[in-house]
């Protein structure tokens, strides 16, 4: 298991979404599922606007990177929530809690075999009366190994991060901490969000990082991290 430095498909030098919609194009790496935690509305009404949810592959042929499951949740403005994932190869469990209450999402749409992960963390730029925006993953442990944190933070710019880990083996025990933060008004949508996605990769890393990194410290991770201002 390691984590792999994130590498530009294209022209400019930073890792974004453009990048791994790359790979994906290339096939270099499948997603097989996708775990997110999104603002929303931050659980003010229904209206569609789920907060959390288990997702299909946005290459699917039917439903791409729709929600299999899904809730409505109400973050609070920089409350730390633990969560954890589970994959046994045929059964998916994604739980957010603290100490008084659990949201739990499972679904069985999923199977077959997983080798790598991807994490990302947006945050889009305040306007008006919304300042700043951050989301943080912290705390990430797979199967007992720390791996380091993820975070992404927005002023006047917006801020995307990405982190690969290679590797990995079915079954799986993800945990961590996560907290999304905003000075002024709430953002909305998918304007403050994670996921983390799930599938299968092609590609081979290189030697050097085979069996490398897995204790990751802030300055390590921080290390792998790519940004690009970008709108979603």
């Amino acid at each position: 298991m390691s984590l792999v430095p994130l590498t530009s498909q294209d022209a400019d030098s930073d890792f974004d979404d453009t990048d791994f919609n790359l790979l994906l194009d290339k096939g270099d790496f499948k997603e097989l599922f996708v775990a997110e935690g999104r603002i929303g509305n931050n659980g003010t009404g229904g209206n569609g606007e789920r907060e959390i949810g288990i997702n299909r592959n946005v290459r699917a042929t039917v439903g791409a990177g729709l929600p299999v499951a899904k809730a409505d949740f109400t973050w609070g403005n920089s409350k730390v929530w633990d969560f954890s994932l589970e994959y046994t190869g045929s059964k998916v469990t994604y739980k957010v809690f603290d100490t008084s209450q659990t949201f739990q999402l499972v679904t069985q749409e999923f199977s077959g075999p997983v080798t790598d992960i991807f994490f990302r963390t947006f945050a889009n730029k305040g306007s008006g009366n919304n300042l700043q925006n951050s989301v943080a993953l912290t705390n990430l442990i797979l199967n007992g190994t720390a791996l380091g944190n993820l975070a992404s933070s927005a002023t006047t710019t917006a801020d995307l991060d990405y982190l690969h880990l290679a590797g990995i083996s079915t079954p799986f025990t993800l945990t961590g901490k996560t907290a999304l933060s905003w000075v002024g008004t709430a953002p909305s949508r998918s304007n403050l969000a994670f996921q983390i996605k799930v599938g299968t990769s092609q590609s081979v890393p290189e030697p050097t990082t085979l069996g490398a990194i897995f204790v990751a410290s802030m300055t390590g991770v921080a290390a792998l991290k790519r940004k690009k201002a970008a709108i979603q």
